[in-house]
């Protein structure tokens, strides 16, 4: 497993994606910051947690597209047949992209605290302590791994249509938009929202209780357990099949 990421890392590093990714951080940033700049702060806390929600609805784009890119990347370049070739399964190499997909996010996130602090010292928010740069790094870290397990319908999907870039970037930009407009009306059903809600508790969605947050952990939990046992079937029945 270890070497397929490494694999993919080596990959991603040809390509352009991470340039993309780099530039829409930047853009972000500097729209944030300017917006920021000409407002009234008040403590870092709820700077970086007012950023964090915002990149954290910018995320599930990033990352679906992601893995959607370098999931056909093996049928447009014709690798699969190759590694089809050596002891791997197909169900391997589909966690090896998740697991990369991951640590994708989370460098994301971990720029964009950084990023966090640089705006926050632009914008003259002055009490910034350890123990809170602590929680951020936290938060992102959190929103970075949720993010990614509240894709994986859209995973599904992708392995469902390996040939159809355009219907699975389609349903990733449908399934992410519908997460962040009904985050107050989905929660508990849809994963994004579900997340968001249970990240940005007091930003978002204002609710104490304690039973919708154990609804929103279940709906997040719950699609990841039913992709990876019906990918399972899926690759056990087209075993032998793909090629022919």
């Amino acid at each position: 497993m270890i070497s397929l990421i490494q694999t993919e890392i080596l990959k991603f590093r040809r390509q352009k994606t991470g340039l993309i990714i780099a530039g829409v951080m930047l853009l972000f940033w500097s729209g944030i910051t300017f917006w920021a700049y000409h407002v009234p702060q008040g403590d870092f806390e709820s700077f970086y947690v007012r950023y964090g929600s915002y990149i954290t609805m910018l995320l599930p784009f990033m990352i679906g597209l992601l893995f959607i890119k370098i999931y056909h990347a093996e049928y447009q370049n014709d690798t699969l047949k190759g590694l089809l070739q050596v002891p791997v399964t197909m169900y391997q190499l589909f966690f090896s992209k998740i697991f990369f997909v991951f640590l994708m996010a989370v460098i994301i996130m971990f720029v964009n605290c950084l990023l966090v602090i640089a705006a926050a010292c632009i914008c003259g928010v002055t009490d910034m302590e350890l123990h809170q740069v602590v929680m951020l790094i936290k938060l992102f870290f959190l929103a970075a791994s949720g993010m990614v397990f509240a894709m994986f319908p859209v995973f599904l999907v992708t392995v469902f249509v390996s040939g159809n870039t355009i219907f699975s970037s389609t349903v990733c930009f449908i399934y992410s938009l519908m997460g962040i407009i009904g985050v107050s009306q989905f929660a508990g059903i849809h994963p994004i929202s579900s997340l968001l809600n249970v990240l940005f508790n007091g930003q978002i969605f204002i609710t104490g209780e304690k039973s919708i947050n154990l609804v929103c952990v279940a709906d997040i939990i719950i699609p990841v357990i039913m992709t990876a046992v019906i990918v399972e079937i899926f690759y056990m029945m087209k075993r032998g099949d793909k090629f022919k």
